[in-house]
């Protein structure tokens, strides 16, 4: 086998990377309203910001609205937040999501989001909840060759 045989598939490969458009799922961790997970570059590329949970007045309704902040230099499209509910013992009592308005954030910029939950799909009801996590994904649109 020759040396020049796996340089030949790797130029091909490369190649088509470059030509082609990637798309990349990046998912960010949120707890107790502070993201966690960072990605390979050290950065976060989206970032929960200025969470709030409520219950509206009259409402059998778990409410959580935010931002995400795009920390990229590329624009993310279909960014969603989705949000785990917990209890007093950290049992899992719901979950809920929804995405941006809009679902794609450009570079630089951000999106609020409303999560609402209802209190039927919550596990001993919305006085159940003790503590949640946040976690948003959305697709990197990188264009690498126009």
């Amino acid at each position: 086998m020759s040396l020049l045989q796996p340089q030949a598939m790797m130029m091909t490969t490369l190649l088509f990377f470059i030509i082609s458009s990637i798309t990349m799922n990046t998912e960010v961790l949120a707890q107790n309203q502070s993201p966690v997970n960072q990605s390979h570059a050290g950065t976060i590329d989206l970032e929960i910001r200025g969470v709030s949970a409520f219950v509206p007045e009259g409402r059998n309704i778990y409410s959580i609205t935010g931002e995400v902040f795009n920390n990229n230099t590329f624009p993310f499209n279909s960014v969603q937040v989705s949000a785990t509910l917990y209890d007093k013992n950290d049992q899992v009592v719901g979950v809920g999501s929804g995405f941006t308005s809009p679902s794609g954030i450009p570079p630089g910029l951000k999106a609020p989001f409303k999560i609402d939950i209802f209190g039927t799909e919550i596990k001993g009801g919305i006085d159940a909840i003790n503590n949640s996590t946040l976690q948003v994904a959305g697709d990197l649109q990188v264009q690498l060759f126009q």
